[in-house]
C-alpha cells in the first residue's frame, strides 16, 4: 500500500497557506487515488476525496504521513499539506460458519481441523442474529448474514467478533423479506435474497439499510419457485436451490415479477433431493448440496432437465450429514456444512463417490451448532 500511496506525488518545501494545498491538489488525488472524501484537520483543506480513513490538512512543517497499524509512517513533506492515512483494519481470512442453532457466527483458521476452537464468535443479543442459516463475504470483508427467523439481513464490519451489533440491517414489511435463506451479490453490490416463505426473490440496491423496498421482486406462478434455499450468481445467471421440488432454477440476473426460469435442472436422474445450496466453481461447473440425499451433486453450468451429474459425492465415508452450506474455492476444493453432525468438511478438487474428506471441523470445542452455511475469505 505504501508505494501506491505516494505514487506522483513530489514532496518539498512545507507552505502554511491554503493556496499551497489547492496548488497540489490534483497530486495529493492521483497519491491518495482518484478523489476520495477526507476528514478536514483544523486550519486544512478539505478536497474531494474519498476514502474515510484520510486525514488532511495544510500545516507548516507537517510531513505526509501513512498511518499503519497504530503507527504514523513518515512520507515527506508536500507543500505544507498533512496527509496522513488511517487504513480500515484489514479484513482477516478464515472460515465462516453460520449456526443456526446457537444464534452465532464462528470464525476458524484456513487450515483448522478437528475439534478446534474458532479465532472468533460472533454472538448476543446486540447481533441481532437469529437463526442464521446463510452468510457471504463481499470484497472489503463485510459480513452479511441472513436470519430465517428474524426476517432480517445483518451486515458487520470485517473482524467483528463477541456481542457487536451490526453496521446495517435490512428489515421490515416494505423489505418483502419472509424467511430468508439464501444471499448472492453482484459486482455492484446489489444483494440477492432468496425467501422460503412466501416463495420469493428480492433484489436490493448496495449499501440497503432499514424498512426499504426491494429494487425487483420475482414471485409468482410462472417463476415455479417453491421455498428456494440457497443461491449463486454466475455472471448474468442466478442459479436457485429450489428445495421443495427438487430442483435448481435458473433465471436471468435481472429478472423481475412473474416470469419463468431460463432453465431447470430437475427429474429423477439429477440425484437432486432437497437440494439446499448451490455454488459455481471459476469453470462453471455447478455444485449442489441435497440435504435430504447427504451428497453433493456436480453439474456442468448450462446443464437442463433430467440429467445425471458429472459427478457424485456420496456415502459413509464422505461424512457428509444434512449438507446444508456449500463453498467451492478457485482451485476447486470443496468445503460443505453438514447440519446434521455440526460439523465443517473439506474434499479435494474433483472428488466423486464414497471418498472421504481432507479434514473436518467438528466436536465440543468448535461450537459448531446446526451450521448451515460458510464461506471463506482467502
Amino acid at each position: 500500500m505504501l508505494g501506491t500511496t505516494v505514487r506522483g506525488v513530489k514532496t518539498g518545501a512545507a507552505s502554511a497557506s491554503a493556496e499551497g494545498c489547492r496548488r497540489v491538489a490534483s497530486a495529493q488525488k492521483r497519491c491518495i487515488g482518484h478523489g476520495w472524501p477526507a476528514r478536514r484537520a483544523d486550519g486544512g483543506l478539505r478536497p474531494p476525496l474519498r476514502d474515510p480513513h484520510v486525514t488532511m490538512g495544510c500545516h507548516p512543517g507537517v510531513v505526509q504521513a501513512l498511518r499503519v497499524g497504530g503507527a504514523t509512517v513518515v512520507l515527506g513533506l508536500l507543500a505544507g499539506c498533512a496527509v496522513v492515512l488511517r487504513t480500515a483494519p484489514a479484513a482477516p481470512s478464515g472460515v465462516y460458519v453460520a449456526n443456526a442453532g446457537a444464534d452465532s457466527v464462528t470464525v476458524y483458521r484456513l487450515d483448522d481441523s478437528g475439534d478446534a476452537p474458532p479465532v472468533r464468535t460472533l454472538a448476543g443479543s446486540n447481533t441481532q442474529l437469529q437463526t442464521p442459516v446463510a452468510l457471504i463475504l463481499d470484497p472489503s470483508g463485510n459480513l452479511y448474514v441472513a436470519n430465517v427467523s428474524g426476517n432480517r439481513v445483518t451486515v458487520y464490519p470485517p473482524a467483528a467478533a463477541g456481542n457487536a451489533g451490526p453496521v446495517r440491517v435490512l428489515e421490515g414489511p416494505d423489505t418483502l423479506l419472509a424467511g430468508p435463506s439464501g444471499l448472492a451479490l453482484d459486482s455492484s453490490g446489489r444483494l440477492y435474497v432468496t425467501n422460503a416463505a412466501p416463495s420469493r426473490i428480492t433484489v436490493y440496491p448496495s449499501g440497503a439499510h432499514g424498512n426499504v423496498r426491494p429494487l425487483r421482486v420475482v414471485e409468482g406462478g410462472r417463476t415455479l419457485l417453491a421455498a428456494p434455499r440457497g443461491v449463486a450468481l454466475s455472471g448474468s445467471e442466478l442459479f436457485v436451490a429450489n428445495s421443495v421440488t427438487n430442483s435448481v432454477l435458473v433465471f436471468d440476473a435481472s429478472a423481475s415479477g412473474d416470469v419463468p426460469p431460463l432453465r431447470q435442472l430437475s427429474g429423477n436422474l439429477t440425484g437432486l433431493f432437497e437440494p439446499a445450496a448451490v455454488a459455481l466453481d471459476p469453470l462453471g461447473l455447478l455444485y449442489v448440496a441435497n440435504a435430504a440425499g447427504n451428497s453433493v451433486t456436480v453439474y456442468p453450468q448450462g446443464a437442463s432437465g433430467n440429467v445425471p451429474p458429472t459427478r457424485r459425492l456420496a456415502g459413509p465415508s464422505t461424512g457428509l450429514n444434512s449438507p446444508r452450506g456449500i463453498f467451492v474455492d478457485p482451485a476447486g476444493v470443496l468445503m460443505v456444512a453438514n447440519a446434521g453432525a455440526d460439523s465443517i468438511t473439506v474434499y479435494a478438487a474433483g472428488a466423486s463417490g464414497n471418498s472421504p474428506p481432507l479434514r473436518s471441523l467438528s466436536g465440543r470445542n468448535t461450537q459448531l451448532r446446526l451450521p448451515w452455511g460458510v464461506a471463506v475469505r482467502p
